[in-house]
């Protein structure tokens, strides 16, 4: 903003000054046009005193071209008082557009540091949220795996309890034949007659059919669970379960473990972004307080600076800057102490052709003040 209006004084001046440039253009003109009027007046009264009788005739006319001449000489003398005071106005304004050039040169200065400020922690903002996205993605995807664990977990545990009930249902059927055994066992009498000998023939037969259909119980139970109907096949797909069994839970532990290094991962790496959005905390930390600092001491106020108006501060402080500058290079120019002819004479460029013009005007008015002595 700043800098922006630099600029606009900056093409104004520039703009006056060719005006006046112009001015003194159009001015030296003139007088050139005055010199070479002056000059064929002097030819015109020497021809007529050259000429005999001549005097008489014209002397009202020679009256009315000395008044001309005086009249002439009067607006030379103006013109050049204006010229000289057009190159006066024109070193000021050379000053000024030197002051401006040098504000600006500060100004543009600080815009630049407050650029590459921003421009740095705009990289550190960058940097976090491409952090803070390549995590997000590493949790969704330990997510997914996650929940494929999970499912396989629960058909796991849903085989498992299949076999246990297995388990449970042969066990149980295994005991419930010892304990049938044991009882028969108990119930023989020592007496071997025939009686008991009957008896035990058809214990024997009650059993044994006791026990086949037992084992036709179990044999409908594993051929309901397993869906198979020969013993053999039942026992290969246990034994196919078993590796099967096996081999999933080993992928389980490895994926497992998987998942421990990726949960260790993330923690180092959510770690190191809490420490550095602890950094960039600090640092905006510490250029509020800096900015706070300065604008209460130019304020004269408690001033509380967020986010929200940090912009309107940093106006300020730039404004303040800017006046504290023009403050010193108007101290530097007090200083300095130059008199105006000094200053004047300071002016190279235009002082030679100045003094060219000025002299050039006078020496037709100096011959003329000759002659008429003469």
């Amino acid at each position: 903003m700043a800098a922006g209006l630099l600029d606009e004084q900056y093409n104004n001046i520039m703009e006056e000054n060719d005006q006046y440039k112009q001015l003194i253009n159009q001015e030296k003109d003139n007088l050139v046009s005055l010199d070479m009027e002056i000059t064929a007046a002097e030819t015109r009264i020497q021809e007529k005193l050259t000429v005999p009788g001549g005097i008489l005739k014209h002397e009202g006319k020679h009256r009315r071209h000395r008044k001309q001449i005086r009249i002439l000489e009067n607006k030379l003398n103006q013109e050049t008082v204006k010229f000289d005071e057009m190159l006066c106005s024109n070193m000021d304004y050379y000053k000024e557009i030197a002051h401006l050039l040098q504000q600006k040169g500060t100004v543009c200065n600080i815009e630049e540091k407050f650029n590459s400020q921003l421009a740095t922690q705009q990289g550190i903002m960058e940097k976090l949220t491409e952090n803070s996205t390549l995590a997000f993605h590493q949790r969704s995807e330990a997510e997914t795996r996650m929940k494929e664990l999970e499912v396989r977990e629960s058909i796991e545990m849903e085989t498992k309890r299949k076999m246990q009930q297995l388990k449970i249902v042969i066990v149980h059927d295994t005991k419930l034949h010892s304990f049938m055994e044991k009882k028969f066992q108990e119930i023989i009498p020592l007496k071997e007659d025939e009686d008991s000998k009957i008896r035990k023939k058809q214990q024997q037969c009650e059993s044994g059919v006791k026990r086949l259909e037992m084992y036709m119980q179990g044999h409908s139970t594993l051929v309901e669970v397993t869906g198979e109907k020969e013993l053999c096949q039942i026992g290969q797909s246990f034994i196919q379960n078993e590796r099967k069994n096996f081999a999933l839970i080993n992928y389980i532990n490895e994926l497992h473990n998987r998942r421990n290094s990726e949960s260790e991962k993330h923690s180092c790496l959510a770690d190191s972004l809490e420490k550095q959005w602890a950094l960039v905390q600090g640092a905006l930390d510490q250029l509020k307080t800096a900015i706070t600092g300065l604008v209460s001491e130019i304020m004269h106020a408690d001033v509380i600076v967020t986010f929200d108006n940090i912009a309107h501060f940093t106006s300020i402080l730039e404004d303040s800057i800017t006046d504290r500058l023009i403050q010193t290079n108007n101290l530097e120019d007090e200083q300095m102490g130059l008199h105006p002819q000094n200053l004047l004479l300071a002016n190279s460029d235009l002082l030679p052709e100045g003094e060219a013009a000025v002299d050039s005007g006078r020496s037709p008015a100096l011959s003329l003040k000759s002659a008429r002595s003469d």
